[in-house]
């Protein structure tokens, strides 16, 4: 199996080293023979700026209003922009994430290398780089332990040749601008401090054991002379005096033994890893990513690369996302610039939703509470945006964060969008739909939906027709077709869905829960007089549902696809006529072209198509993202960096990493194998012709069910291991010849001759395993 890569080059930019992390702490492995480079990233290291002070800016709330109303678009977004700005004492962007340092190693080759190489096992979380030198192998091998956060590095060689390095721990290039730092030896240690100039200290500790050889120290660096094995140990300190952590680190990092970190490490990462697990049979399952992407960047689509960035994309997450922790950032756990663009912030119109929506399907349920850890404890900040902006009870989520959750000071339109809350809201039910937690639905899940509702309660107005009307409202980031346009508009389609989707679950789970009476019946008010969705002249599902705004499709966003992708309220089978508008939407969405897309949104792209069990397209889209926009480390890029036509050409020659096209690839892989609701599985609903034989284990469902299903050209086998008694549909890709079962009472309840679909009923029995044969 294909659970780790190859690399041929060492990188040169961090974008390009093999990446290692726990969660917390993140080190980038260059792979260098002489000059060896392991950045390091601390989650919760930003550069802190001043929260951002603002006067109320609802009283101007009528005023933007009525020239929406009146038509008047453009001069209601200039009116909403010059008044925030008004409102705002002090304006700061959001913090931008930073390096923690860089930990260097100096080696003087012996002779020319040869047979160089760099692994990353995705199944150990371990990086090893290797080469030869003189008939001897030598071996670096990194892992950041999982438990305790130790960046380990050992170094031997196959036939204990000495080994002299130098050892030392700097800040990353250009960091003088923004902290003081110095790099010093106390106590047999390389001791690293840095801090900011509002005074908010980090630092680390290094220490090295050896077999054999000698242990020398310079002003600044450790040095080692012709040792055996070279063991490094690396712990970090944050935001805590300097002195006392150094203390606390020396002793604590000088009771580790290697071997014993690197055992435990891998039994939790094992664990962790899971069960879930791709294979499609390639016949070329060791070459280097450099091969790989090759062959992919000529079209030749190699089936093993898929299913590594398949794998990839669930290492990547557990690496940067932890119980009590942060969630995925732009660019997961690592960055090596004090500037990253979007400052690798926490992005709330699709990034960091992209990075959660395959989590629970594989089972990293504790991985994935970073996500509602962070946004609970902010809940006050959006508490304070929904009063001061719009005068609302509730929350207002901004739509980019980091160490606060105040409106930060990007353009004024974007703090007119309401939608990042509801949107967020689903990822909980999302959560309890996976593992029927009834204490976390409770208590935090119906919490948090509910200050969603709370706000909508407030914020809607009610238009003649006794429907609501959403204003000022924004459908990310398209702008209509109609005079005097902006991006700030009137009841946009995706802020619709959201809000119905908010209401829908947050009525399902309270009667589950049999609390909150005395509000259901308010809140289902509130759900009928959500605006119809409509179709326009082209047969497309509008992207705006007011009188006289016009579709616009020459932009990349999807943001009005929401109630078929990533919500769940349109399917084929309950609004087959907003289904089919659907389809011609995103159909129209193609007269763009390639020229601005990006690899997000190819990722986006490819979770809709399998949404609309379109096979081709869904294929197509993953790859374009691996012909134009994976590194040789396979991270994915914002955008193709050689400007070949199949994305927008930004950032000439370095386009920024951005992890979410990574973890997008691997949510697109589960939605064309396995699709669930609750209730209801969807079997291989678009499997492309070019994946003949395969399986997929360890899938977990919104059902309450746990799935294996494998295939080739004679038929598909299914296994469905339920976590409670229940009777499910399941929709198969075929209409059987024959079908056998383990299950009881399965039974034949439609089938579609035109598309080839058959639907069937099973009973299911708690902790028994169902196994379908279909011929």
């Amino acid at each position: 199996m294909s659970d780790y890569m190859i690399k041929k080059l060492p990188a040169v930019d961090w974008q390009e080293a093999l990446p290692l992390g726990n969660g917390t702490v993140g080190a980038m492995i260059y792979g260098n023979i002489q000059k060896e480079r392991i950045l390091i990233n601390h989650e919760r290291l930003f550069r802190y700026q001043k929260e951002p002070i603002y006067d109320p800016f609802n009283k101007h709330l009528n005023d933007v209003r009525k020239l929406m109303l009146d038509g008047k678009y453009d001069e209601g977004e200039k009116y909403f922009n010059e008044k925030f700005k008004e409102c705002c004492k002090e304006v700061y962007n959001v913090d931008p994430y930073q390096p923690f340092a860089e930990l260097s190693i100096f080696r003087k080759p012996d002779d020319a290398f040869a047979d160089y190489k760099a692994v990353l096992d995705f199944q150990s979380a371990i990086a090893t780089v290797s080469w030869m030198e003189k008939n001897t192998k030598i071996v670096r091998e990194s892992f950041v332990s999982y438990d305790t956060g130790c960046i380990c590095t050992s170094m031997y060689s196959s036939n204990e040749l000495p080994l002299s390095i130098k050892v030392n721990i700097n800040s990353v290039v250009g960091g003088d601008e923004y902290m003081n730092s110095k790099c010093e030896i106390e106590n047999d240690c390389l001791i690293y401090k840095a801090k900011y100039k509002d005074g908010k200290e980090h630092g680390a500790v290094v220490f090295v054991k050896t077999t054999g050889g000698s242990v020398e120290f310079g002003k600044d660096s450790i040095i080692i002379e012709k040792a055996k094995i070279i063991n490094m140990y690396t712990m970090l300190y944050i935001y805590e005096d300097a002195d006392k952590a150094v203390n606390r680190l020396i002793k604590q990092i000088k009771k580790y033994e290697y071997n014993q970190l690197k055992k435990k490490h891998i039994s939790i990462w094992k664990k962790l890893y899971g069960s879930t697990d791709l294979d499609l049979y390639s016949d070329n399952k060791n070459l280097s990513n450099e091969e790989y992407l090759l062959k992919a960047y000529n079209d030749e689509k190699p089936l093993n690369l898929f299913h590594t960035m398949f794998n990839y994309g669930k290492y990547l997450f557990i690496s940067s996302s932890r119980k009590n922790g942060l969630p995925v950032n732009l660019q997961g756990i690592w960055n090596g610039t004090y500037n990253p663009k979007w400052d690798s912030d926490i992005h709330n119109d699709e990034n960091v939703q992209m990075c959660y929506w395959a989590s629970l399907a594989l089972g990293q349920f504790d991985s994935s509470m970073a996500l509602y850890d962070y946004f609970d404890s902010l809940i006050p900040h959006f508490r304070e945006n929904a009063k001061k902006i719009y005068g609302c009870r509730g929350i207002l989520v901004p739509i980019c964060m980091s160490t606060h959750g105040k409106i930060s000071g990007m353009t004024g339109r974007w703090q007119s969008w309401i939608s990042a809350g509801g949107w967020l809201s689903s990822h909980y039910y999302d959560y309890w739909l996976y593992t029927k937690d009834d204490d976390f639905l409770k208590h935090r899940a119906v919490r948090f939906m509910k200050e969603v509702v709370l706000f909508y309660e407030d914020f809607l107005i009610t238009g003649e027709d006794g429907k609501y009307i959403f204003v000022p409202s924004l459908s990310p980031e398209n702008v209509p077709n109609v005079e005097h346009a902006s991006m700030m508009c009137v009841n946009a389609t995706m802020d619709i869905a959201v809000a119905k989707q908010s209401l829908t679950n947050l009525i399902t789970a309270c009667r589950y829960l049999d609390i909150e009476q005395e509000n259901l019946a308010r809140w289902e008010a509130m759900l009928d007089k959500m605006p119809d969705y409509e179709v326009n002249e082209d047969g497309a599902m509008k992207e705006w549902l007011y009188d006289d705004i016009k579709d616009n499709y020459y932009h990349r966003h999807q943001s009005h696809i929401y109630p078929l992708f990533p919500g769940f309220e349109i399917t084929k089978e309950n609004n087959e006529k907003i289904y089919n508008a659907i389809k011609t939407a995103v159909d129209k969405r193609l007269t763009i072209g390639f020229v601005q897309q990006t690899g997000w949104s190819y990722a986006h792209m490819a979770n809709i198509y399998a949404r609309l069990e379109d096979k081709d397209n869904a294929y197509a889209c993953l790859n374009y993202i691996l012909r134009a926009c994976t590194g040789s480390n396979l991270f994915t890029y914002h955008n193709d960096w050689r400007d070949q036509g199949l994305t927008v050409y930004w950032f000439g020659q370095h386009p920024p990493f951005q992890i979410d096209a990574n973890l997008g690839f691997t949510a697109a892989v589960l939605e064309m194998l396995l699709f669930s609701k609750p209730g209801f599985l969807r079997i291989l609903p678009a499997l492309p012709d070019q994946w003949k034989k395969g399986r997929i284990k360890g899938i977990y469902t919104r059902t309450r069910t746990k799935c294996d299903i494998s295939w080739d050209m004679s038929g598909i086998d299914i296994t469905i291991l339920s976590l409670e008694d229940q009777k499910i549909t399941i929709q198969l890709p075929v209409i059987p010849n024959n079908i056998n079962s383990t299950c009881k009472n399965i039974e034949l309840i439609n089938t579609d001759l035109q598309n080839n679909y058959s639907y069937y009923s099973v009973e299911l029995k708690k902790d028994e395993k169902c196994i379908i044969n279909v011929k």
